[in-house]
């Protein structure tokens, strides 16, 4: 690679038959009128090959390239309508982004290596990441769909339109949203609105949520930096082999947070068709978190308590609800289907099984002294626990907390030295 360019005659000659590829792959999944709204903030390739610091891209531009994939995903959402903007055709719009996120990812390994063969890593991991971009579109889809869940999606104008607030109290809309979800399809969700008369509303939802809704977006740039952390060969292309980028999945998680205050990590395994609510309030998740998919998360944190490389983060199941200000800290597993009150913590070696329901201000944690490390606490299947419990281990048994138990409001329960649970006076 030349050190007076990133774009030289090579680059060109390379990019071409990865291009058509990725052309081919991508004009089937815009529509009409997608393509008419699509548009790319272009920037100037001198910019693009202009060293930062020690060589990381410069963080104006890594605005703009990823505006510009969120315009891939969802045309129409980010961008103004410049006529400057426009693109007359598909092929000219993606040669676009590629160059830009070339530049980014170029800049990226130069930043921390002298190596010369650094330009066929970085084009095959650019052009890993478009291929991936009807993945990421379907998943920008759903996550935006998921925010439906929100019952301020009826909002004033709809309520003006002429449905009453008294009829939407009589509506489970939440629980149509999660069978679309599994189904995979709208139309559990828009048959409701159909025998309302106001189908119409679901259009304008979806514009409601891609306009002014931000957690589909941090979460968008979370896919990003995940997929730039990821090694090895496409999955349906294995002639594109993919290289961790250095720097650059930081700094995209560093964005998200000082645009949105939701700190992901860019390693956490994160589903789709999840709901952020109110992620400016402050949402963490770590390096070895895993979020299923259907989840409605509240700002809380999902951090570590270890300092070793090890699952050390919360795993999170599928259709999981996580309330405001909770804490979730270390290899704590919460189950399908499990909720999670405001202002609980859950630390330790903590089983949460599938359909649990926990309270408000709960606490349960094991802790380990210096000669005991404490067994898991599990939690069975349809666990409920009251507001205000504490349940805690300090023995090295395992506390089981059986299939269906109902632990009433402001308990504290204990393990009896044989794994049963105690309730302390």
């Amino acid at each position: 690679m030349l050190e007076t360019t990133l774009f030289d005659s090579t680059y060109e000659s390379r990019k071409r038959p990865l291009l058509t590829q990725v052309l081919e792959r991508l004009r089937p999944i815009y529509s009409e009128n997608e393509l008419k709204v699509l548009r790319i903030d272009s920037e100037s390739r001198d910019i693009l090959s202009l060293r930062s610091g020690r060589g990381f891209v410069n963080r104006d531009i890594l605005e703009t390239v990823l505006g510009n994939l969120l315009e891939c995903v969802a045309p129409g959402s980010h961008n103004a309508l410049r006529s400057e903007n426009r693109r007359g055709q598909l092929s000219e719009a993606i040669e676009e982004v590629a160059d830009q996120l070339y530049a980014m990812i170029a800049q990226s390994f130069l930043a921390v290596t002298d190596e010369r063969e650094l330009e066929s890593r970085a084009l095959d991991t650019t052009f890993a990441l478009l291929w991936e971009l009807p993945r990421l579109k379907e998943r920008a889809l759903w996550n935006r769909f998921a925010s439906l869940r929100d019952p301020a999606v009826w909002d004033a104008y709809l309520l003006h339109s002429g449905i009453s607030r008294e009829k939407l109290i009589e509506l489970d809309m939440r629980s149509k949203v999660d069978e679309a979800i599994l189904r995979r399809e709208f139309q559990p969700y828009r048959s409701v609105l159909d025998a309302l008369n106001v189908g119409f509303a679901f259009d304008y939802q979806m514009q409601l949520v891609v306009s002014t809704y931000p957690g589909w977006r941090v979460l968008f740039y979370h896919d990003v930096g995940y997929l730039l952390t990821r090694s090895g060969p496409v999955e349906d292309n294995p002639n594109l082999y993919r290289s961790p980028v250095p720097l650059l999945p930081r700094a995209i998680s560093e964005l998200g947070g000082r645009y949105y205050q939701a700190d992901l990590h860019p390693e956490t395994q994160i589903g789709d068709a999840n709901f952020l609510e109110h992620p400016h309030r402050g949402f963490t998740t770590g390096q070895t978190g895993v979020i299923g998919s259907g989840c409605v998360i509240y700002p809380c944190t999902l951090g570590g308590l270890s300092v070793r490389v090890k699952q050390r983060h919360p795993i999170l199941g599928d259709f999981v609800q996580v309330g405001t200000d909770a804490s979730l800290l270390g290899p704590v597993r919460i189950g399908n289907h499990s909720t999670i009150g405001t202002n609980t913590e859950i630390y330790g070696f903590v089983e949460i099984g599938t359909g649990c329901h926990i309270g408000s201000s709960v606490v349960i944690g094991t802790i380990r002294s210096e000669s005991i490390k404490p067994g898991v606490i599990r939690l069975g299947k349809n666990v409920s626990v009251g507001d205000g419990t504490i349940i805690e281990n300090t023995s090295a048994i395992d506390l089981i907390i059986p299939d269906q138990s109902e632990i009433p409001a402001r308990s504290h329960v204990a393990n009896d030295g044989f794994g049963h649970p105690r309730y302390v006076a």
